[in-house]
């Protein structure tokens, strides 16, 4: 069985403004929070017995990745894989837009969406899994640290769950809600198939300003998400590209 932890970085300037960073290489910077959440996770993470490291090359995730390596103690260092397969998504012309008007932007089926040199939540979907399986699944580890970003992740869990990549975008309890440095565990077997996952655990921010969404954890039977706690206060989570 091969464990992968699955994380998200830190809180950026842009996701405290909800404005498109993407893979904009002047965009992404962690805020104090953000670093704050990164100094948590790796607490959180310090005694995991990883044996490898996958992370994305974009500034956020690498600061994020390093706080989780600082953390560990003794001696021992990991080997670090940067893929440029697990960026996040490139939105071309709308980088540096608010998020309603990406949102504002989008024609026909969101997850198809190709703004001017930009991809798909399809193709990022494609390339990540891509990479799981022919790079990461083969590398013959079995305790795995991945470092990545929100739609990355998403993408990743919906290809192991089997659910669409429009549904891993949708509310908490139905979709796969990705927070600032949220822990995703998953355990795969020796075939790649999924045999557990709970996802956006966020228990290592515990007093930390923002309002978390409870982990899920993934009924394999029933082939749906199960929370693991009460909901923020506030009106119901519609998802990202869902109007509340």
């Amino acid at each position: 069985m091969i464990r992968i932890t699955l994380v998200r970085h830190g809180e950026t300037y842009q996701n405290r403004h909800h404005v498109v960073q993407g893979q904009d290489p002047t965009w992404g910077r962690l805020t104090a929070l953000g670093v704050r959440q990164a100094q948590l996770l790796g607490r959180a993470l310090a005694d995991e017995p990883f044996d490898m490291v996958y992370c994305s090359t974009l500034e956020r995730a690498v600061l994020t990745m390093s706080q989780v390596l600082i953390a560990r103690p003794g001696e021992r260092t990991l080997p670090i894989r940067f893929a440029e397969a697990l960026r996040e998504i490139n939105l071309g012309s709308l980088h540096g837009a608010p998020h309603t008007e990406w949102k504002a932007s989008v024609t026909g089926d969101p997850m198809t969406y190709k703004p001017h040199g930009g991809e798909s939540w399809l193709e990022v979907q494609r390339r990540a899994t891509d990479y799981l399986h022919g790079v990461v699944l083969a590398n013959g580890d079995r305790n795995i640290l991945i470092v990545a970003h929100g739609g990355v992740n998403r993408g990743l869990i919906a290809s192991l769950t089997g659910i669409s990549m429009a549904q891993s975008w949708q509310g908490a309890g139905v979709g796969a809600p990705q927070d600032n440095t949220c822990v995703n565990r998953l355990e795969i077997g020796s075939a790649g198939q999924l045999i557990a996952a709970e996802i956006n655990d966020t228990a290592h921010l515990d007093g930390e300003p923002g309002d978390y969404r409870p982990a899920q954890r993934w009924n394999l039977a029933q082939r749906r998400w199960e929370l693991l706690g009460p909901m923020p206060d506030g009106p119901p989570d519609p998802g990202f590209f869902v109007q509340a």
